[in-house]
């Protein structure tokens, strides 16, 4: 059973969605696993004071397990040029660096 993955979400950060689970697709494939952890929406959460989203989701093959995280920071909803895309192949990178990221904003 795969659990919901712990963000250290700030205070000043609104949650939208946090489907992100402790599923590895990279060491545990399972296409039904994959079909149920995966898919574009897995994390969003929006920084008012900076107009900013956080965005996560899983893209690729599902089938073929050929794929990747991506994290997409977008400002005032400009979701054509984002301010920056992070992309991993691994569950613990990708939390690893959504916490830094969050982080990084709590302080702006």
């Amino acid at each position: 059973m795969f659990t919901q993955q712990e963000i250290n979400f700030p205070s000043n950060c609104r949650i939208i969605t946090h489907d992100l689970f402790n599923y590895d697709p990279e060491n545990e494939f399972n296409i039904e696993n994959s079909i149920k952890y995966l898919n574009e929406d897995l994390l969003q959460c929006y920084f008012p004071l900076e107009d900013l989203k956080v965005d996560l989701g899983w893209y690729g093959n599902i089938v073929k397990n050929e794929g990747e995280f991506r994290i997409y920071i977008i400002q005032s909803e400009n979701w054509e040029y984002p301010v920056k895309v992070i992309h991993s192949k691994s569950i613990e990178e990708t939390k690893t660096l959504l916490n830094n990221i969050l982080k990084y904003y709590a302080e702006k």
